[in-house]
């Protein structure tokens, strides 16, 4: 991995097929075009003084291309719910999303409605951003990052569960939580993001969902990375290391997996678990985090624990 500990790939069971030297060797030609092939730029008319600007101009512009896939994500969650109504493991779902905001009302059989918020990369800011609606009995925070490749997925899941969604648990007490993270999107199951789980559907799910072919050529979509979250918030006094919620605990979860038809028996071990834990100091509380990941080959889990940190986000 280019950046981060080098522990956070194992944060989930899965890593990009892209070569970083290849990447790397990329960058330093395009840093270096200036002097080592000046001519190219004759040819497309930019000089060499003012290359560095060009260049910066046209990664930001392709940056921009490569993020601006709200469509393709959306299209991907759609699809997924449509699937599951057709399964009949969800009754209805509506679009209740207001300007960049994707927010989504999900009605399950029994009349549970489930809140899911849309994100973009798990270790963008933007993670944090949401309130969890009062008609929600379950919140989700469904992370799709299908144009990162440069880091393996490891890096950004932990980030977005140890840095952002548990601090903002443990801070902000009296503003709702979510229950927990997703991540999941077109990549998954694809030859540049191989999944190694035993599970999924096969059939025109994938393509209805995305434009992303399956790994080995399978039309097949595995089921979802679910991170669970604490089920209260962290109280140095009376509930320093909050429970985490179980895979039964959560009716969307039952759902989904059901869906992507991993057996009943085996859905606590086809989720990962993210804890918190509370510490009182002279200056205030600070936390320490943990995250569990399981459905590895060779069925062994890996857990990650954080040093103690000041909750800065304390209010």
């Amino acid at each position: 991995m280019p950046n981060g500990p080098s522990w956070a790939a194992s944060i989930i069971p899965c890593r990009h097929n892209v070569s970083t030297v290849q990447v790397e060797t990329l960058k330093g030609f395009l840093r270096d075009l200036a002097t080592s092939r000046p001519q190219l730029l004759d040819e497309l008319g930019i000089s060499v003084a003012d290359y560095p600007m060009i260049l910066r101009a046209a990664v930001e512009s392709l940056r921009g291309t490569a993020a601006a896939t709200t469509s393709e994500k959306r299209h991907f969650l759609e699809a997924i719910l449509d699937f599951g109504v057709s399964r009949q493991r969800f009754r209805e779902w509506n679009f209740v999303g207001t300007g960049n905001r994707q927010d989504y009302r999900i009605e399950l059989p029994d009349g549970v409605s489930v809140g899911v918020e849309a994100k973009g990369c798990p270790d963008g800011n933007n993670t944090t951003i949401w309130e969890r609606p009062s008609w929600a009995r379950e919140f989700f925070v469904w992370c799709m990052c299908p144009e990162s490749l440069v880091n393996h997925p490891g890096q950004g899941v932990w980030s977005g569960v140890s840095t952002r969604l548990l601090p903002k648990l443990a801070a902000e007490r009296e503003r709702g939580q979510a229950d927990a993270m997703i991540f999941w999107d077109g990549r998954c199951g694809s030859a540049l993001r191989p999944c190694p789980k035993s599970y999924g559907v096969q059939g025109d799910l994938r393509a209805r969902a995305t434009g992303i072919p399956g790994q080995d050529g399978r039309t097949w979509m595995p089921p979802p990375c679910i991170y669970l979250l604490p089920a209260s918030p962290p109280n140095v006094r009376n509930n320093r290391i909050p429970t985490v919620h179980r895979a039964r605990d959560l009716q969307f979860v039952t759902a989904l997996l059901d869906l992507f038809e991993v057996p009943r028996e085996e859905h606590e071990s086809n989720v990962h678990t993210g804890s918190v834990e509370a510490q009182g100091t002279s200056s205030g509380m600070r936390i320490r985090v943990a995250v569990t990941s399981r459905c590895w080959p060779d069925g062994q889990d890996r857990r990650h624990v954080a040093e103690w940190k000041p909750l800065r986000r304390e209010q």
